[in-house]
Protein backbone atom coordinates (compact mmCIF):
# COMPACT_ATOMS: atom_id res chain seq x y z
CA UNK A 1 0.00 0.00 0.00
CA UNK A 2 3.08 2.28 0.75
CA UNK A 3 4.62 1.32 -2.56
CA UNK A 4 1.37 2.23 -4.56
CA UNK A 5 0.69 5.47 -2.66
CA UNK A 6 4.48 6.83 -2.94
CA UNK A 7 4.34 5.43 -7.19
CA UNK A 8 1.40 8.27 -7.36
CA UNK A 9 2.75 10.89 -5.27
CA UNK A 10 6.07 10.73 -7.42
CA UNK A 11 3.49 10.48 -10.78
CA UNK A 12 1.88 13.79 -10.03
CA UNK A 13 5.59 15.54 -9.27
CA UNK A 14 5.91 14.75 -12.33
CA UNK A 15 3.16 15.50 -13.99
CA UNK A 16 3.56 19.14 -12.30
CA UNK A 17 6.67 19.58 -13.80
CA UNK A 18 5.82 18.80 -17.26
CA UNK A 19 3.52 20.78 -17.29
CA UNK A 20 5.41 23.69 -15.84
CA UNK A 21 8.43 22.61 -18.64
CA UNK A 22 5.81 23.25 -21.38
CA UNK A 23 4.33 27.06 -19.91
CA UNK A 24 8.03 28.41 -20.20
CA UNK A 25 7.51 29.32 -23.89
CA UNK A 26 4.42 31.22 -23.27
CA UNK A 27 6.24 32.72 -20.24
CA UNK A 28 8.80 33.87 -22.28
CA UNK A 29 7.43 35.51 -25.46
CA UNK A 30 4.29 36.76 -23.36
CA UNK A 31 4.76 40.82 -22.15
CA UNK A 32 3.84 41.06 -18.76
CA UNK A 33 0.73 43.79 -18.86
CA UNK A 34 -0.81 43.37 -15.65
CA UNK A 35 1.37 44.53 -12.40
CA UNK A 36 1.07 42.95 -9.71
CA UNK A 37 -0.69 44.21 -6.23
CA UNK A 38 1.36 45.84 -3.76
CA UNK A 39 1.34 44.80 -0.47
CA UNK A 40 0.98 47.89 2.19
CA UNK A 41 4.40 47.40 3.59
CA UNK A 42 5.54 48.21 0.18
CA UNK A 43 3.77 50.86 -0.93
CA UNK A 44 5.08 52.67 2.29
CA UNK A 45 8.68 51.80 1.19
CA UNK A 46 7.52 53.24 -2.28
CA UNK A 47 6.67 56.24 -1.01
CA UNK A 48 9.47 57.24 1.91
CA UNK A 49 11.54 56.68 -1.38
CA UNK A 50 9.75 59.09 -3.04
CA UNK A 51 9.75 61.56 -0.46
CA UNK A 52 13.79 60.80 -0.41
CA UNK A 53 14.53 61.25 -3.94
CA UNK A 54 12.87 64.96 -4.27
CA UNK A 55 14.96 65.61 -1.09
CA UNK A 56 17.88 64.72 -2.66
CA UNK A 57 16.85 66.47 -6.02
CA UNK A 58 16.45 69.79 -4.39
CA UNK A 59 19.70 69.38 -2.59
CA UNK A 60 21.72 69.05 -5.45
CA UNK A 61 19.56 71.80 -6.95
CA UNK A 62 20.72 74.25 -4.39
CA UNK A 63 24.41 72.95 -4.34
CA UNK A 64 24.12 73.75 -8.43
CA UNK A 65 22.76 77.57 -7.68
CA UNK A 66 25.68 77.94 -5.09
CA UNK A 67 28.40 76.89 -7.64
CA UNK A 68 26.58 79.03 -10.50
CA UNK A 69 26.36 75.87 -12.35
CA UNK A 70 22.24 76.96 -13.21
CA UNK A 71 20.97 79.71 -13.00
CA UNK A 72 18.88 80.89 -10.45
CA UNK A 73 14.71 80.62 -10.97
CA UNK A 74 14.16 83.38 -8.57
CA UNK A 75 16.91 85.79 -10.13
CA UNK A 76 15.66 85.43 -13.20
CA UNK A 77 11.86 86.55 -12.08
CA UNK A 78 13.81 89.36 -10.24
CA UNK A 79 15.67 90.40 -13.41
CA UNK A 80 12.11 90.36 -15.59
CA UNK A 81 10.64 92.48 -12.68
CA UNK A 82 13.27 95.08 -12.79
CA UNK A 83 12.79 94.73 -16.78
CA UNK A 84 9.75 95.45 -16.97
CA UNK A 85 9.63 98.54 -14.87
CA UNK A 86 12.25 100.56 -17.29
CA UNK A 87 10.61 102.54 -19.89
CA UNK A 88 12.02 105.13 -22.18
CA UNK A 89 9.85 108.15 -22.36
CA UNK A 90 8.41 108.59 -25.67
CA UNK A 91 8.03 111.83 -27.32
CA UNK A 92 4.56 112.74 -27.52
CA UNK A 93 3.74 115.96 -29.07
CA UNK A 94 6.11 118.10 -31.34
CA UNK A 95 7.14 120.66 -28.84
CA UNK A 96 8.71 117.95 -26.96
CA UNK A 97 12.50 117.55 -27.14
CA UNK A 98 13.91 114.46 -28.50
CA UNK A 99 17.47 114.72 -28.61
CA UNK A 100 20.04 114.55 -26.32
CA UNK A 101 20.17 112.26 -24.13
CA UNK A 102 18.02 109.34 -26.34
CA UNK A 103 18.18 106.72 -23.33
CA UNK A 104 17.28 108.65 -20.11
CA UNK A 105 14.21 109.27 -18.77
CA UNK A 106 14.69 105.34 -17.74
CA UNK A 107 11.93 105.16 -14.69
CA UNK A 108 11.80 102.82 -11.98
CA UNK A 109 8.44 102.58 -10.83
CA UNK A 110 8.02 102.38 -6.57
CA UNK A 111 5.72 99.64 -7.02
CA UNK A 112 8.19 97.43 -8.96
CA UNK A 113 11.46 97.74 -6.58
CA UNK A 114 13.02 94.90 -5.58
CA UNK A 115 13.36 94.90 -2.01
CA UNK A 116 17.04 94.22 -0.25
CA UNK A 117 18.80 94.17 -3.10
CA UNK A 118 19.60 97.21 -5.70
CA UNK A 119 18.59 96.47 -9.36
CA UNK A 120 22.44 96.89 -10.57
CA UNK A 121 22.74 93.73 -8.45
CA UNK A 122 20.26 91.70 -9.54
CA UNK A 123 21.28 92.55 -12.80
CA UNK A 124 25.19 91.49 -12.11
CA UNK A 125 24.41 88.13 -10.29
CA UNK A 126 21.77 87.26 -13.60
CA UNK A 127 25.24 88.19 -15.69
CA UNK A 128 27.22 85.74 -13.11
CA UNK A 129 24.87 82.88 -13.24
CA UNK A 130 24.55 83.04 -17.29
CA UNK A 131 27.35 85.40 -18.56
CA UNK A 132 25.56 84.98 -22.45
CA UNK A 133 22.31 86.72 -21.11
CA UNK A 134 22.84 89.68 -23.58
CA UNK A 135 19.13 91.49 -22.08
CA UNK A 136 20.90 91.62 -18.95
CA UNK A 137 23.94 93.67 -19.68
CA UNK A 138 21.55 95.81 -22.22
CA UNK A 139 19.41 96.35 -18.67
CA UNK A 140 22.20 96.97 -16.15
CA UNK A 141 23.65 99.29 -19.41
CA UNK A 142 20.35 101.20 -19.42
CA UNK A 143 20.54 101.75 -15.84
CA UNK A 144 23.73 103.21 -15.41
CA UNK A 145 22.72 105.77 -18.29
CA UNK A 146 19.62 106.60 -16.02
CA UNK A 147 22.26 107.20 -12.99
CA UNK A 148 24.69 109.38 -15.73
CA UNK A 149 27.21 106.64 -14.88
CA UNK A 150 28.78 106.58 -17.99
CA UNK A 151 31.82 105.47 -17.54
CA UNK A 152 30.50 101.90 -16.71
CA UNK A 153 27.58 102.45 -19.59
CA UNK A 154 30.14 102.90 -22.00
CA UNK A 155 31.88 99.20 -20.89
CA UNK A 156 28.40 97.50 -21.21
CA UNK A 157 27.49 98.89 -24.47
CA UNK A 158 31.10 99.13 -26.07
CA UNK A 159 30.89 94.92 -25.30
CA UNK A 160 27.12 94.72 -26.64
CA UNK A 161 28.54 96.50 -29.79
CA UNK A 162 31.14 93.56 -30.59
CA UNK A 163 28.37 90.85 -29.79
CA UNK A 164 25.64 92.04 -31.47
CA UNK A 165 26.98 95.09 -33.76
CA UNK A 166 23.47 94.83 -35.92
CA UNK A 167 21.66 96.35 -33.01
CA UNK A 168 21.93 100.11 -33.95
CA UNK A 169 20.56 100.84 -30.55
CA UNK A 170 23.59 99.92 -29.19
CA UNK A 171 25.79 101.91 -31.21
CA UNK A 172 23.23 104.96 -30.17
CA UNK A 173 24.05 104.77 -26.06
CA UNK A 174 27.77 103.65 -26.90
CA UNK A 175 27.36 107.56 -28.65
CA UNK A 176 26.10 108.99 -26.20
CA UNK A 177 28.41 107.74 -23.47
CA UNK A 178 30.95 109.27 -25.72
CA UNK A 179 28.93 112.25 -25.99
CA UNK A 180 28.65 112.74 -21.85
CA UNK A 181 32.85 111.67 -21.45
CA UNK A 182 33.39 114.15 -24.32
CA UNK A 183 34.87 112.38 -26.58
CA UNK A 184 33.05 113.89 -29.58
CA UNK A 185 34.88 112.29 -32.61
CA UNK A 186 34.23 108.98 -30.90
CA UNK A 187 30.48 109.68 -30.55
CA UNK A 188 29.97 110.94 -33.47
CA UNK A 189 31.88 107.27 -35.50
CA UNK A 190 29.50 105.68 -33.11
CA UNK A 191 26.10 107.59 -33.91
CA UNK A 192 27.17 107.04 -37.76
CA UNK A 193 27.33 103.47 -37.20
CA UNK A 194 24.05 103.46 -35.39
CA UNK A 195 22.59 105.53 -38.42
CA UNK A 196 23.92 102.86 -41.22
CA UNK A 197 21.66 100.03 -39.29
CA UNK A 198 18.47 102.56 -39.42
CA UNK A 199 18.41 105.94 -40.79
CA UNK A 200 15.05 106.57 -40.06
CA UNK A 201 14.91 107.99 -36.44
CA UNK A 202 15.60 111.89 -36.70
CA UNK A 203 17.17 112.46 -32.95
CA UNK A 204 19.88 110.49 -33.66
CA UNK A 205 20.53 113.46 -36.90
CA UNK A 206 20.66 115.99 -34.20
CA UNK A 207 22.67 114.33 -31.98
CA UNK A 208 25.31 113.54 -34.42
CA UNK A 209 24.85 116.84 -35.76
CA UNK A 210 25.36 117.91 -31.77
CA UNK A 211 28.71 116.06 -31.89
CA UNK A 212 29.68 117.90 -35.08
CA UNK A 213 29.05 121.24 -33.78
CA UNK A 214 30.97 120.33 -30.74
CA UNK A 215 33.85 119.37 -32.78
CA UNK A 216 33.82 122.38 -34.28
CA UNK A 217 32.48 121.32 -37.72
CA UNK A 218 29.53 123.00 -38.99
CA UNK A 219 28.75 122.12 -42.52
CA UNK A 220 28.80 118.85 -41.64
CA UNK A 221 26.59 119.80 -38.41
CA UNK A 222 23.99 121.19 -41.25
CA UNK A 223 23.54 118.61 -43.07
CA UNK A 224 23.07 116.31 -39.96
CA UNK A 225 20.21 118.59 -38.97
CA UNK A 226 18.76 118.64 -42.45
CA UNK A 227 18.38 115.26 -42.72
CA UNK A 228 16.53 115.32 -39.08
CA UNK A 229 14.34 117.98 -40.08
CA UNK A 230 13.37 115.51 -43.56
CA UNK A 231 12.05 113.18 -41.52
CA UNK A 232 10.59 115.61 -39.22
CA UNK A 233 9.47 118.82 -41.00
CA UNK A 234 7.57 120.21 -38.20
CA UNK A 235 10.30 120.42 -35.25
CA UNK A 236 10.73 123.76 -34.13
CA UNK A 237 13.34 123.07 -31.62
CA UNK A 238 15.51 121.38 -34.95
CA UNK A 239 15.00 124.83 -36.72
CA UNK A 240 16.15 126.49 -34.11
CA UNK A 241 19.30 125.03 -33.60
CA UNK A 242 19.66 124.67 -37.82
CA UNK A 243 19.23 128.60 -37.44
CA UNK A 244 21.90 128.92 -34.78
CA UNK A 245 24.48 126.82 -36.76
CA UNK A 246 23.78 129.59 -39.72
CA UNK A 247 24.18 132.23 -37.20
CA UNK A 248 27.68 130.65 -36.25
CA UNK A 249 29.13 131.01 -39.34
CA UNK A 250 27.71 133.95 -40.36
CA UNK A 251 25.13 132.82 -43.36
CA UNK A 252 22.70 135.63 -41.90
CA UNK A 253 20.29 134.67 -45.07
CA UNK A 254 19.49 130.90 -44.12
CA UNK A 255 19.21 131.95 -40.43
CA UNK A 256 16.38 134.03 -41.52
CA UNK A 257 14.62 131.81 -43.70
CA UNK A 258 14.60 128.90 -40.75
CA UNK A 259 13.55 131.53 -38.13
CA UNK A 260 10.42 132.96 -40.50
CA UNK A 261 9.62 128.95 -40.67
CA UNK A 262 9.71 129.17 -37.23
CA UNK A 263 7.39 131.76 -36.99
CA UNK A 264 5.10 130.11 -39.55
CA UNK A 265 4.43 127.28 -37.65
CA UNK A 266 4.45 129.63 -33.89
CA UNK A 267 3.60 132.74 -34.53
CA UNK A 268 4.18 133.78 -30.52
CA UNK A 269 7.80 132.27 -30.74
CA UNK A 270 9.52 134.93 -28.94
CA UNK A 271 12.82 133.77 -29.01
CA UNK A 272 12.71 133.17 -32.89
CA UNK A 273 11.27 136.83 -33.09
CA UNK A 274 13.92 138.90 -31.19
CA UNK A 275 16.70 136.33 -33.19
CA UNK A 276 14.70 137.62 -36.39
CA UNK A 277 14.80 141.82 -35.55
CA UNK A 278 18.52 141.43 -34.52
CA UNK A 279 19.76 140.10 -37.95
CA UNK A 280 17.46 142.23 -39.61
CA UNK A 281 18.78 145.53 -37.89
Amino acid sequence: MAIFLWIIFLSAGLWFLALIFAKIPQVIQTPVVRKIKKTSGENLLSYFWHLLKNALGKIWHFILEAKDLTPSKQITKQVDRVRQAFRIRVRKSDSDPQWLPEATELVLQKSEQVKERSPEDIYLEAIKSDPLDISAYEGLGRLYLQERNFEEAFEIFQYLTVHKPQKDIYWSNLALCFYSLKKFDKAAEAYEKALNINNKIPARWINLALCFEALDEPVKAIKATSQALQLDKRNVGYMMFLANIYIKIENFVRAEEMLEQILELEPTNNAARQKLMKLKI
